[in-house]
């Protein structure tokens, strides 16, 4: 069995561009945003064929879903599992502010998120890759021999990847704005086969 995920981080945001913490709060994408979104869209039109895309609910991945299938008509769904890591009081939030208010905890999150406690009173990396990884493997369980596009977070992708790769978080790249990760998934291995590409935008 054989099941093939593009893993899509939403578009820039708002928020994105006033250094603000989102995690389950939204900001709406901005104008470039948008054209990434649509941009991808263009290029996943002339890939193999993409049997449905599934959305994180947050606002701005859910835009970005309906971007990026103007050109594939495909369905959409919403998976909660897919949401980003929960921030909260850190959430609309500068990352000065966040980093003069807690600084040892802001360092654990960007360099040790092992040792990030969550003292927001959001989630831990450990309480993310819990949800993220029973969503992914339900999707899988339910899509064999199919092409999935899942438009997620930043966090959730990293720590998704880092779970299913069996390595440091650190090591996984900081996906960017609409970039496309491709992992092939054949009877439960995994094989990755693109990271974090932004050739739809970027030259």
């Amino acid at each position: 069995m054989t099941t093939t995920i593009y893993f899509i981080r939403h578009g820039q945001t708002i928020w994105n561009q006033e250094h603000r913490m989102q995690g389950f709060q939204n900001s709406p994408l901005t104008e470039l945003g948008q054209f990434q979104a649509r941009q991808l869209s263009h290029r996943l039109a002339t890939f193999p064929t993409i049997d449905r895309i599934v959305a994180s609910p947050s606002p701005r991945a859910q835009q970005t879903a309906h971007l990026v299938n103007l050109d594939l008509g495909l369905p959409i769904t919403t998976d909660a599992a897919f949401q980003e890591l929960n921030m909260g009081n850190w959430e609309g939030r500068t990352y000065t502010e966040i980093e003069a208010a807690s600084p040892q905890e802001w360092a654990n999150f960007w360099q040790a998120p092992e040792q990030f406690q969550a003292s927001n009173g959001g989630e831990t990396f450990a309480d993310l890759a819990t949800r993220a990884l029973a969503g992914f493997n339900a999707l899988v369980q339910q899509s064999p021999n199919q092409t999935i596009a899942v438009v997620s977070h930043r966090i959730t992708i990293r720590v998704l990847l880092s779970q299913l790769l069996n390595v440091d978080i650190n090591q996984i790249d900081d996906p960017k704005p609409t970039s496309l990760t491709e992992l092939i998934v054949i009877d439960n291995q995994y094989h990755l086969s693109l990271m974090n590409s932004v050739t739809h935008y970027e030259a």
